[in-house]
């Protein structure tokens, strides 16, 4: 039986073979063929240990959002093995410590200059522009993996202040991709933005459809700040963007009196809810008839999407009426779903991570067995409307989206306690402007000045955490709200004391 990860893999390969000169990924104007990528994956992929019927500790990637992370990252699978994204951007100790927590002993460095992880093995691979892979190209290494095998650890935010390591396994993104490449109609002769870092699993579903599905992928830095101007350039026809630059987007456009660049055929949204203003706005958009809409959920844990709706543009269903709240759609076709009696919403499927890194007791809390089937247990609460589409309700539990990333509230108060001055402390969202933002409410210890507290508290989350782990708002407070049981009342100590802040400004 053919293997999770050649089966997966192997439309990029026959791309590679049977029309090596296709534009394979364009970064930052350079543009790479699908012989020379093919060429850059095996290589990758022969340099690192064989993988072993015995369990091996992932291999890390060190990723600046270039093509070669992607390579990278192609190739570690093309192994057999597993990766882990190290962001170059983050703080060094942060990355050091997940390397060690995972016992990793081979990294690829992507760029020649910047931190370099401590490890046994750094892979420097030769990134020859004029490569090519042929008919006669280095097979796949075998033995190829089991699905049950590992591919990627990514490390989300957890509830005792340490990230949680997510385990996928090489089944799911075979399970997942298929479908995907279908829902986002990617194919020859498609341009698709490389929006999202390598650090998150949202950029795979831009690598994964469209370099098993024969398209290109286009990298371009000036994408943030210039997005019409870079999909017009480039001639994007999909683009992956987070719900909050989305909606940014739609809003500079509407300021500009700007149309919709012609080529953009369909624009997926996630991370983050989408209301029923956001949708108004975007429909007011020159050329937004023309483009497909799609919004989409799922999680780390279910492996990139589990459920999708088209919102707008060519084919759009109508929507069911919902009270306001847009819906996240229906279950793709490879995701099972139920809703327990509080409304929080279990996903099963071959899409399911294996579990947390070295940590039993939040994997047996998040993923349970019934009915001879596993379930991952969502956190979310939904509601179902007309159809049997569902529409997100909120959290069940401190779990906030802010920017796209899952950040758990009590991680941001794990951190923000341990810091020098810092008696109580609670951390919330804030809703302004129609984006989400972290705030951080403490008490500062007696003798201590809150003015410093604060500063060293921006200092040191600056220097040891992950940027969405660092609130936009640090605010010292005399007290934190309590509720009538004597728990900490996040939203209300966010209620009453950010007024104040919002008036000094």
């Amino acid at each position: 039986m053919e293997s999770s990860a050649a089966s997966f893999l192997k439309p990029f390969f026959d791309t590679a073979r049977d029309d090596p000169g296709r534009p394979a990924v364009v970064d930052n104007g350079l543009v790479l063929t699908y012989g020379t990528f093919a060429a850059w994956v095996l290589a990758v992929a022969a340099a690192l240990e064989p993988r072993t019927a015995e369990p091996q500790p992932p291999v890390g990637v060190v990723v600046h959002h270039s093509a070669h992370d992607v390579a990278a990252i192609l190739g570690v699978l093309a192994a057999g093995r597993a990766y882990m994204p190290l962001e170059a951007h983050h703080p060094e100790a942060r990355l050091e410590a997940i390397v060690r927590r995972v016992g990793c002993r081979e990294a690829i460095a992507t760029a020649e200059t910047g931190w370099q992880p401590p490890v046994e093995k750094v892979v420097r691979p030769r990134w020859a522009p004029a490569a090519a892979a042929s008919a006669t190209a280095p097979a796949l290494p075998r033995p190829g993996p089991q699905p049950e095998d590992p591919a990627y650890v990514l490390f989300t935010s957890g509830s005792t202040g340490e990230p949680k390591g997510v385990v996928v396994p090489h089944r799911a993104p075979a399970a997942v991709v298929p479908p995907l490449r279908t829902l986002y109609g990617i194919g020859e002769g498609e341009f698709v933005l490389h929006f999202h870092g390598a650090g998150g699993d949202t950029s795979l579903e831009e690598i994964f459809p469209t370099l098993t599905g024969g398209a290109t992928l286009v990298i371009d830095d000036g994408a943030r700040e210039g997005f019409a101007r870079v999909a017009e350039e480039q001639q994007l026809s999909v683009a992956v963007l987070p719900t909050g630059f989305w909606d940014s987007l739609t809003g500079d456009l509407l300021h500009q009196g700007a149309r919709l660049p012609a080529s953009l055929r369909t624009v997926v949204i996630g991370g983050e809810a989408v209301r029923a203003d956001m949708l108004e706005r975007w429909r007011r958009l020159g050329g937004a008839e023309d483009v497909r809409l799609l919004n989409t959920y799922g999680s780390t844990e279910t492996t990139l999407v589990t459920h999708a709706v088209q919102l707008a543009g060519p084919g759009a269903p109508a929507l069911p009426e919902t009270d306001g709240d847009l819906p996240i759609g229906l279950p793709l076709p490879h995701v099972g779903q139920r809703v327990d009696e509080t409304g929080e919403l279990y996903v099963s499927g071959p899409q399911l991570a294996l579990g947390y890194h070295d940590n039993p007791e939040a994997t047996a809390a998040r993923f349970t067995e019934r009915d001879g089937a596993r379930w991952y247990r969502t956190g979310d609460l939904v509601g179902e409307a007309a159809g049997g589409v569902l529409v997100f309700k909120g959290r069940s539990d401190h779990q906030v989206k802010i920017r796209g990333f899952r950040v758990d509230l009590l991680d941001v108060e794990a951190l923000i306690g341990r810091c020098e001055g810092v008696s109580s402390v609670a951390a919330a969202r804030v809703d302004r402007a129609g984006h989400s933002s972290l705030a951080a409410f403490f008490v500062p210890l007696p003798d201590f000045e809150p003015g410093e507290v604060a500063a060293g508290i921006r200092d040191r989350l600056t220097r040891t955490a992950p940027p969405h782990l660092v609130p936009s708002l640090i605010v010292p407070v005399d007290t934190l709200e309590q509720t009538h049981t004597g728990k900490v009342d996040r939203n209300a100590t966010r209620d009453r004391h950010l007024g104040a802040v919002e008036a000094a400004r």
